[in-house]
């Protein structure tokens, strides 16, 4: 009896010892590694007693340990394996968004908001309130990087007023004052400083440093570059303490940016080479568009054409790298939000068959009683299977359509479309007749989005989609290849013929009345226009070279048609392509200059 007295105060020491080891780690994982190494060898020796929370607690610790180290994959599989053997709704909260915070690192956005969608719903179950604050700032955080400036307004502000912690307000401060630019909305100076008060008293250089970035990306706008030069550059030396390329890179092009507009070129030149020093391993496209954008007007200034032409080059390509990391994270986003609608399509499904199966069985029972019954109980049966086999049909049919149309605007989706267009082009090849790919992108789309929220977005598509269908043939295939961008495809028909068609859609698109319908914005697309002339009857390459002219007609100032040419890419190719057009159209087309290839919103 008294060994018995003895063991049951021992474990439940040992126990809460392991707890006081892991509440140290957890404070010291992000500033001392070296005692989080120790703490972790003398915790793998008292697993063997742990409680289940307390094991994950530990490889959440270890995990964050690899993270820090360098060794991001092992980090990975260790949370994806926890993740998937956990039911601590604490530990799932901390394993996906450590996994979302890695992902985003690494790029990987679209696995970084699946995380978020299996993190977010679970946050309110969290007690721990600076753990519940850590997750939705990664949340805030990845949102603002693909774009979502409303939603990583919205859990940054959720943070706030959560009276977090001071790291964490710190963080939820800047997030907000990146939104905020983000969507085109002016935040006070008293809220900027006050962000940057709050940073800068928790010894946070990083997020000082990007505070101050918003902050001065705002006054550029209202012509404030006097104001913003002496505040940004301040706090270089804190944020070339800090060792981080990005943030460096960043700050160094934005001070480029300035000093040229004060006229100060020599500090201008020095700050554009230190921001595309720091730029390339940072993943920094934004800082080296503006650096090279600086050195190319710095070269005009000094009427230097050779240096001019080779910055120029080199602005041109790295606007265009810029272009596509924009547009990768975005399409990231609206990727995972179509698939959890296919899935929220799916499990509607699978209810729907259930019942189906439900009523089937309800008609076997209903038959096997009925050779029990008279005669007049035998023909109501009969009558009954015929009822269900009529609704059996009729669900068949509806699940068909279901499967080749998109849910939001009825018209083929992505995968039907390419099915009716790769035998429609088969025929036409077997018959000697031509065919045309239309694809268009409506312009300036995402921010409808942004400033009327995604109910107007998906109201615009629709209108888009019953503007286009009474311009199709029966023999016509039409369909929404993703987000905003839809294609056509046109058997029997040449490139004059499908400008004419995009000439009259645009018109439609003109004359949707946005305001009947509580909303303020105007509609127009960008048109691409390939031929089976050009690209032969495979349905990958129409579409490629349909992409290319849409991509010419956006750089060409958007609202417009562009046939699809070899070398649509080039300046003299583009200049062909508006006369051809002018001379399909008949309309006056007036071309001054190429315009420079730049990012397209």
């Amino acid at each position: 009896m008294l060994l018995l007295g003895l063991a049951c105060p021992t474990h439940v020491l040992a126990s809460e010892e392991l707890d006081a080891l892991i509440d140290e780690a957890t404070t010291l994982r992000t500033s001392d590694p070296k005692r989080v190494d120790a703490l972790l060898d003398q915790m793998s020796g008292m697993l063997a007693g742990a409680t289940t929370i307390q094991r994950d607690q530990v490889r959440i610790l270890r995990a964050h340990r690899m993270m820090t180290s360098g060794q991001s994959a092992r980090a990975i599989e260790e949370l994806t394996d926890l993740l998937s053997s956990t039911t601590d709704p604490v530990a799932r909260f901390e394993t996906a968004s450590m996994l979302a915070n890695v992902y985003a690192v690494q790029r990987r956005f679209e696995d970084s908001l699946r995380m978020l969608e299996t993190m977010l719903p679970i946050a309110e179950q969290v007690g721990d309130a600076q753990l519940r604050h850590r997750g939705l700032m990664v949340a805030a955080i990845v949102y603002n990087q693909v774009g979502e400036f409303r939603l990583a307004r919205q859990y940054a502000e959720r943070v706030l007023r959560d009276d977090p912690a001071g790291r964490n307000a710190c963080a939820a401060g800047g997030v907000i004052l990146e939104a905020m630019n983000g969507i085109g909305q002016h935040f006070t100076d008293g809220f900027g400083q006050e962000s940057l008060a709050r940073c800068e008293s928790q010894g946070e250089p990083i997020f000082s440093g990007f505070v101050r970035l918003h902050i001065a990306r705002q006054w550029e706008t209202q012509n404030r570059q006097a104001e913003a030069l002496p505040m940004l550059g301040g706090g270089l030396a804190d944020v070339e303490r800090t060792g981080y390329p990005f943030l460096i890179a960043q700050t160094r092009a934005a001070l480029a940016a300035l000093a040229q507009h004060a006229g100060r070129r020599t500090a201008a030149r020095m700050h554009a080479e230190a921001a595309l020093a720091n730029s390339h391993d940072a993943n920094a496209t934004e800082a080296r568009v503006t650096a090279h954008r600086v050195q190319y007007e710095l070269a005009m200034a000094d009427h230097d054409p050779v240096a001019a032409l080779a910055a120029y080059r080199l602005y041109t390509d790295a606007e265009r790298a810029h272009f596509n990391d924009i547009k990768s994270r975005e399409m990231a986003y609206q990727v995972v939000r179509h698939q959890s609608l296919q899935q929220a399509q799916q499990i509607e499904l699978l209810h729907q068959k259930n019942q189906l199966l439900v009523l089937q069985q309800n008609v076997t029972e209903q038959r096997a009683r009925s050779w029990l019954l008279l005669a007049l109980v035998l023909v109501g049966l009969v009558a009954s299977v015929g009822y269900w086999a009529y609704k059996t049909k009729r669900m068949q049919l509806k699940l068909k359509r279901m499967t080749e149309t998109d849910a939001l605007t009825g018209i083929f989706n992505r995968q039907h479309f390419a099915e009716r267009a790769t035998a429609a082009l088969l025929q036409c090849e077997r018959d000697g007749l031509p065919a045309t790919l239309v694809m268009f992108d409506l312009d300036h789309f995402k921010q409808v989005n942004d400033r009327h929220g995604h109910a107007a977005g998906d109201w615009a598509l629709r209108q888009i989609a019953e503007a286009v269908q009474p311009l199709c043939r029966g023999m016509d295939a039409f369909g929404r290849l993703g987000g905003e961008e839809f294609a056509m495809l046109l058997p029997g028909l040449d490139a004059s013929a499908a400008v004419r068609l995009a000439g009259d859609a645009q018109a439609r698109f003109a004359a949707i009345d946005t305001a009947a319908a509580g909303y303020g914005f105007r509609l127009a697309a960008s048109f691409g226009v390939a031929e089976t002339r050009q690209g032969g009857y495979a349905l990958a390459t129409l579409l490629s070279h349909a992409d290319q002219a849409m991509y010419a007609a956006k750089r060409g100032g958007r609202r417009q048609v562009r046939v699809y040419a070899p070398g649509i890419d080039d300046a003299n190719a583009v200049v062909e392509t508006i006369e051809l057009l002018r001379e399909i159209v008949r309309e006056p087309v007036t071309v001054d200059e190429v315009p420079p290839r730049r990012a397209i919103a």
